[in-house]
């Protein structure tokens, strides 16, 4: 179940200085009161966790009756969470109708009784069936949720299983588009589908799970024959086994029965469907290397033999940086920096590691494939340049093959930074924000930038939110929340308001943005 973390509340207050904070009069303590119900039914929710957020963090736990309270609690702004299984937390959710901007709520000396809303779960069941309408126990349903994560698409997969009748079910799923997609057992051989009975993704039909809302998604999965597929893996390591898998063109994973002699390298995959089908092979060693080959194949109602699949190790690339000056003990690996896969059905990331005596910044376990580099600097330093042999990753992406020789990435920091400072207009003075930062280049990830509330009441000035940048031009967006805003796609920004500014070195720049709602 999806909640929020209390390190997000506690951001918020530790906008106040210490020294205002431990000059101020203890406040008068009260005990409040609340209520958790059902935010559809109005029914009250027993066994409800309760969580306020403020200076000191409390918790308890609803009655039957959905009841709460919480003693000793200082007068003055603070802001609550429930949680339930099978409930979701309206301000947990990604952008939408059903999820507000966090209110505040002020403890004083009058009546203190709150009421909480919490958002019940969706369902998704059905029955897959084979051709002449039998039930297929053990059939796979991939339940797919489209979402975007740090400003990138991608499908969060949870799977089940049908019963002995054919019967499956989802609960406690939160709202959102989902994509069902379905295949047989390994016992018998069926055409996968999407619901409700397409063969890719993007023809497949989505289904917007409303709170509460149950959906039936009832397969008829098509009966065919299964061809045999025989092959060798090569450059397997000696010390442990080999997974084996067949995937479809959108990643997704089938369990095809395969067997594998590990003395000879030989695998048999006795009834794979016909259709186009990506192979992948992995294995590891003792030393914690990793080794992966992928390999397409077609299955046109023929079997397929002599299929020869050559393992790699996935590649270390070593990473100089260049600062600025000479830095200080342990600035030499606080860099960020991540290499982000562009051409994956999977989204992935992988983050720069030190390892070695001594410590090495290198790009662990990369596997083959397109990326772009993305680096936050650190401290008074920003991106100068970043090279992969002569290939400039900040208008290029890296091209990584499955037996190429590796380089080492050099990223190169310069001091002279510009500085974006945000603030909101008054009127949006109490809402959380994000700002998004996007270079010219086509390949840059946006640089995001967090907006804090200020608090009601809150006599001193707000700490101005600002962000070192490489000097350059820049589009700049606002939003009231980044969560299921595919911000990484510049198709996807054009639909929203923005600001452009060019920045030179050295170059304080201030913008009062306004925040727009994600669509």
């Amino acid at each position: 179940m999806t909640r929020l973390s209390p390190q997000m509340f506690r951001i918020f207050f530790l906008l106040l200085p210490s020294a205002l904070v431990s000059a101020q009069v203890e406040p008068p303590h009260h005990t409040i009161t609340g209520t958790v119900v059902n935010a559809l039914t109005g029914e009250p929710i027993r066994h409800a966790l309760v969580d306020l957020h403020g200076i000191v963090q409390k918790s308890a736990l609803t009655g039957p009756d959905g009841r709460f309270q919480i003693e000793d609690v200082a007068e003055g702004q603070v802001m609550f969470s429930a949680q339930k299984p099978g409930f979701f937390d309206p301000n947990s959710l990604p952008a939408s109708q059903w999820s507000p901007s966090i209110p505040w709520s002020t403890v004083g000396s009058a009546k203190n009784d709150f009421l909480l809303k919490l958002l019940p779960g969706a369902r998704l069941l059905g029955r897959v069936t084979n051709s002449d309408g039998e039930p297929l126990e053990g059939a796979s349903l991939h339940i797919l949720n489209e979402r975007a994560w740090q400003g990138h698409k991608q499908w969060a997969n949870n799977s089940v299983n049908a019963d002995e009748d054919g019967l499956f079910r989802a609960d406690d799923l939160t709202p959102g588009r989902y994509v069902v997609f379905a295949h047989g057992p390994q016992a018998e051989v069926t055409a996968p589908a999407y619901y409700p009975n397409a063969p890719d993704i993007e023809s497949a039909q989505a289904i917007d799970l409303r709170p509460g809302q149950e959906f039936r998604a009832d397969f008829r999965l098509r009966s065919e024959r299964g061809y045999r597929v025989t092959g060798q893996i090569l450059g397997v390591p000696s010390t442990n086994g080999v997974g084996l898998s067949f995937q479809n063109a959108d990643g997704e994973t089938l369990q095809f029965q395969v067997s594998f002699d590990a003395a000879n390298g030989q695998f048999v995959a006795p009834s794979v469907p016909s259709g186009t089908w990506t192979l992948l092979a992995f294995a590891g060693d003792n030393e914690g290397h990793q080794y992966q080959a992928r390999q397409e194949i077609s299955v046109n109602h023929a079997d397929v033999a002599n299929v020869q699949i050559m393992l790699h190790p996935n590649a270390v690339i070593p990473v100089t940086v260049n600062h600025s000056t000479a830095p200080s003990a342990g600035v030499e690996g606080s860099i960020v920096a991540t290499l982000i896969s562009v051409d994956q059905p999977i989204f992935q990331m992988n983050g720069m590691q030190q390892q070695g005596d001594p410590p090495v910044l290198s790009f662990l376990n990369v596997t083959p494939g397109k990326y772009k580099l993305d680096v936050q600097g650190y401290a008074h330093e920003c991106l100068e340049s970043a090279w992969y042999g002569s290939i400039d990753l900040t208008h290029d992406y890296l091209l990584l093959g499955p037996d190429a020789g590796v380089q080492p990435i050099v990223i190169n920091l310069r001091a002279d930074c510009a500085t974006l400072t945000a603030k909101l207009r008054p009127a949006d003075q109490q809402r959380a924000g994000v700002v998004l930062i996007v270079p010219t280049s086509s390949i840059a990830e946006p640089k995001v930038l967090q907006l804090q509330p200020q608090q009601p009441n809150q006599t001193f000035n707000r700490i101005p939110q600002s962000l070192p940048l490489s000097p350059g031009a820049y589009q700049v967006y606002a939003f009231t929340s980044p969560e299921g805003l595919e911000y990484s796609n510049p198709q996807v920004l054009r639909a929203y308001p923005s600001q452009s500014v060019t920045l030179a070195p050295g170059q304080n720049t201030e913008l009062t943005v306004e925040l727009s709602e994600p669509k």
